[in-house]
């Protein structure tokens, strides 16, 4: 089971770090977190194939607002305009052990 955050910290403009239960933490940038982009618009529903281009993202990509999900996720407002994507805590977790 993955930890669940203890913090989540906008370190930045275009960094979020995250302390999870388990002592660990990772940090990750907002062109990480728009590149890997759950939602619809980004990833076939169907298929689970991306359908957004990650070398797309501008490299001055910034996250302009950050909100919790209930109790197990984030959403982003990104600078380019992109808001719809629920990023999930495991999916994060998962992520920053793979960095």
């Amino acid at each position: 089971m993955a930890p669940q955050p203890r913090t989540i910290t906008r370190t930045d403009p275009s960094r979020i770090e995250f302390e999870w239960d388990n002592g660990e933490k990772t940090v990750l940038s907002a062109i990480e977190l728009r590149s890997m982009c759950p939602c619809a618009a980004c990833v076939d529903e169907l298929s689970g194939v991306r359908r957004h281009n990650p070398a797309s993202v501008p490299p001055d990509l910034v996250h302009r607002d950050v909100r919790l999900v209930g109790n197990y996720a984030i959403t982003l407002m990104f600078s380019d305009g992109h808001s719809t994507g629920i990023y999930p805590f495991p999916m994060l977790w998962e992520h920053g052990r793979r960095a």
